[in-house]
């Protein structure tokens, strides 16, 4: 069945929300659920941070929409996410509503929606970060079809892309495992041995520099942060420089091949602990502030020993729990160099080093094979959001 298409505005009604004074406070805390962009799920909201009193609805231009409203955030970062009300709410300037009359089915909009998100973004740049306005939402054309078709597309697509979440997360979780496993074999070779030392006896953990964002460059001497270490790799998909010449004063902070690198603000995250080492394609690159590099004495501390242990739940759990700054997790160079580490002779460190090599040679090739099973999920959604619009 060829469809026919109509404006958006033609099959549904649209309107925004709003945000009453910050300055009063009565205005805010009431029994009214009031619904930001950035809390659109892309699928069905069942909880919310906020919420505004009758008097701050009467007195801005937020209104009460009913259960069941789709809503798509229309500026900033997420800008083009979905959502779909449980209960009745409100919402604030930043997120259109929209009420399909009886000729389009909800769903079928909202995965029509989510299939072309990208392009309607690519089309909707205003300002530094895309917006959508809700002329362009109105003027959407959509493809309709009879209503039964709809419903019938749209719960196809629904059953997809609950197996594929399904499918998904048992992965998530197969990675997780398979960390743990590796952290147990690595924790194995580490029991029994009787003599330990703190960490800060053998090896001094260096800080990077605080390096202002406003000298930042978009070329030159990379700057190793926080977001580009990841369990077990340096991960530079989102890179900051400093010009060689601005570099050239910092030369204590330049990182060099095999360094070992812990991050200090939220080091342990779902996927391991966020520690990795340096290799020749990684540099140059400067350390900066927040991540930390073990700086090793070689006569008594082996890299690939050391790096081996602070994958494991030993030292996990001596790093867990400590201080919080703005909300994030973090821990000090002071409190890693305090942590004891089951130590004997370099030369016996170097011979069961190679042993936890291979465990993780294994690890890698395991995670390796996972990463790419989500990336394959992780593409599929959209493949059959095409593949059910096209058919």
């Amino acid at each position: 069945m060829s469809p026919q298409f109509a404006k958006l505005d033609e099959v549904a009604e649209t309107s925004s929300g709003g945000t009453p004074s910050r300055g009063n406070k009565g205005l805010y805390g009431g029994e009214i659920p009031w619904i930001k962009s950035g809390e659109l799920p892309d699928g069905e909201i069942t909880e919310v941070g906020e919420s505004i009193t009758q008097l701050g609805l009467d007195n801005s231009s937020a209104k009460l929409l009913p259960a069941g409203t789709l809503v798509i955030a229309m500026y900033g970062a997420t800008v083009g996410k979905l959502g779909i009300l449980t209960f009745p709410a409100a919402t604030n300037q930043a997120v259109c509503a929209i009420v399909p009359s009886e000729r389009l089915h909800r769903d079928y909009l909202f995965y029509w929606l989510l299939m072309i998100r990208s392009r309607l973004i690519d089309k909707s740049f205003g300002g530094a970060q895309p917006n959508i306005s809700q002329t362009v939402i109105r003027d959407l054309e959509i493809p309709l079809i009879e209503v039964e078709e709809q419903a019938r597309i749209a719960g196809y697509i629904k059953c997809q892309l609950t197996e594929v979440e399904t499918a998904r997360q048992a992965t998530v979780d197969q990675l997780r495992d398979a960390a743990a496993l590796k952290s147990k074999a690595l924790e194995s070779i580490f029991t029994g041995i009787p003599k330990s030392k703190a960490i800060g006896t053998v090896a001094n953990v260096q800080s990077g520099y605080a390096f202002k964002s406003d000298t930042f460059k978009t070329s030159g001497v990379r700057l190793l942060r926080n977001a580009n270490i990841l369990p077990g790799q340096v991960y530079w998909e989102d890179q900051v420089f400093l010009s060689e010449e601005d570099s050239e004063p910092f030369k204590s902070y330049e990182l060099n091949d095999g360094d070992v690198l812990i991050s200090l603000d939220r080091p342990i995250i779902s996927s391991g602990i966020k520690v990795a080492r340096v290799g020749a394609v990684d540099l140059p690159a400067l350390l900066l502030q927040r991540v930390g590099r073990f700086l090793i004495d070689p006569d008594q501390l082996d890299a690939d020993y050391l790096y081996a242990y602070l994958q494991t739940q030993m030292f996990i759990s001596a790093i867990s729990g400590h201080d919080q700054s703005l909300g994030v997790p973090h821990i000090s160079p002071t409190q890693v160099e305090n942590v004891e580490i089951p130590l004997p002779d370099v030369t016996s460190q170097k011979k069961l080093s190679k042993q936890l090599n291979e465990v993780a040679r294994e690890w890698q090739v395991i995670r390796s094979a996972i990463q790419a099973q989500l990336a394959d999920l992780t593409t599929l959604p959209n493949a059959i959001l095409a593949q059910a619009f096209e058919s």
